[in-house]
This record gives structure tokens, C-alpha cells and sequence, in this order.
């Protein structure tokens, strides 16, 4: 892990608050509310493949993601993973131990180099206390976790493989308005297969389908569904 000292800061300090501005908490705000949470954390960077939480470990600060992305997985009795989100920059983690003082329910792995403004659970804390606009971003923003996670429920156990990856892939795309075709960054088979509990020559054949029957195109980076 790399801490990003105060010399640099200063430069970054623009760029970290064009990534805060993408997160749905700070989202149009004006440009104090940016400023204050991002001088109440510090910028750490971390190499691919690093953990940076573990299931279970206590919860002591909220990531905001500057640049990068990371898996939330859980691990089976057999180690087995199952892939619960992929998140990318503009995206937060660690916000539910902030809030209950439970241990961490998952485990947050690197799939890049990453970089996130870090803030403490105080620091955090005091932080909603005085912006009362975010206070209440923030708890609409946990009552759509808690509608996702039905939804997910709800199609993994409802629809076969292939309504599975579409569901999957809708829950990836973000809201950009009505578009009749949904561009997402394309995920690998086996990240796909972790998500909807199955195996990566299953996910593969399944996608084969999907695009031969016109559903989807895969292409280089991208997968485009057609909703």
C-alpha cells in the first residue's frame, strides 16, 4: 500500500474530486461538499491483486474509489468464490460496518492498481453530521443495496443461465437515460460465472447463444445488450 503524500495531494486534489463527483452521494452537489469530505481522508493506492479488506476484519473506514477496480467476494466451505459486485471508479465499499459496527461482511480484493481517498469512521461520521444532504444521499444510498441484493436473490433463483447473465449484466450497466442498447465493460467469463453461481464453460456457451439468438455482441472491451 502506498500513501500519497502532501506535496502531491495538493495536484491530485482536482482529479480526486472529479471521481467523488461521479459517486451518488456528492453527485451535483456544489463543490464544498467534495472539498470537505476529501480533506478528511487520505489517498492510498495499492497494487493488483491486493486485499484490502477481509471478511470478518473490523470495519474502521469508508474507500471511495479514485481510480481502479475491485471484486466483493465471499468464500464457500470448499473455497469456492462468489463474485457479489465488481466496482469501479466513482464507487464506494466499507460503508456498512460504518454504520452497524459489525465485522466486515466480505472480502474486497484489487483487480487493478487501485487508488481511493480513504476516510475514517469518525471522520466519516462527523462528516455526515454536517451535511445533512448527504446524510440522507446516504441512506437512500443503502436502502438501493438492499433493493439490488432482492433483485439479485431474485434472479438467481427465478431464471436459467442466460436470464441470469443478462440480469447480471443490467445490474452492471449504470442509468444513462432510455437507450435501446446497453453498453457495459465486459467482464470475464470466469468473473461472470462467480456471479451467477455457475461454471466458466457453462457462462461460455450460454454467451455463445446470446449472441448468436441477438441479445447481445460481445466485442473487444465491451458487451452490448439489447434489453
Amino acid at each position: 500500500m502506498t500513501e500519497i503524500k502532501n506535496g502531491q495531494k495538493k495536484d491530485g486534489a482536482k482529479r480526486v474530486e472529479e471521481s467523488l463527483s461521479q459517486n451518488p452521494l456528492f453527485k451535483g452537489l456544489e463543490e464544498f461538499y467534495l472539498k470537505d469530505i476529501v480533506s478528511r481522508g487520505e489517498i492510498k493506492s495499492w497494487p493488483d491483486s491486493s486485499q484490502i479488506i477481509i471478511e470478518g476484519e473490523s470495519g474502521d473506514a469508508v474507500y471511495f474509489i479514485i481510480s481502479g477496480k475491485v471484486k466483493v467476494t465471499l468464500y464457500g466451505e470448499e473455497g469456492r468464490e462468489i463474485v457479489l459486485a465488481m466496482l469501479n471508479e466513482g464507487d464506494m465499499f466499507g460503508e456498512m460496518s460504518i454504520i452497524d459496527d459489525k465485522p466486515r461482511s466480505a472480502n474486497v480484493e484489487a483487480v487493478s492498481a487501485l487508488e481511493c481517498l480513504v476516510v475514517s469512521k469518525s471522520a466519516f461520521l462527523e462528516y455526515l453530521s454536517r451535511h445533512h444532504k448527504v446524510y440522507m444521499r446516504f441512506f437512500a444510498y443503502l436502502t438501493g443495496r438492499l433493493r439490488e441484493a432482492t433483485r439479485k436473490i431474485g434472479g438467481l433463483a427465478l431464471l436459467d443461465v442466460c436470464g441470469r447473465i443478462a440480469h447480471t449484466l443490467m445490474g452492471m450497466s449504470k442509468p444513462s437515460g432510455v437507450e435501446k442498447v446497453v453498453s457495459i465493460e465486459r467482464p470475464t467469463h470466469e468473473e461472470l460465472a462467480a456471479m451467477i453461481g455457475s461454471s466458466r464453460e457453462v457462462v461460455s456457451r450460454a454467451l455463445k447463444k446470446m449472441s448468436q439468438e441477438g441479445y447481445i455482441k460481445i466485442e473487444k472491451d465491451r458487451i452490448l445488450l439489447y434489453p
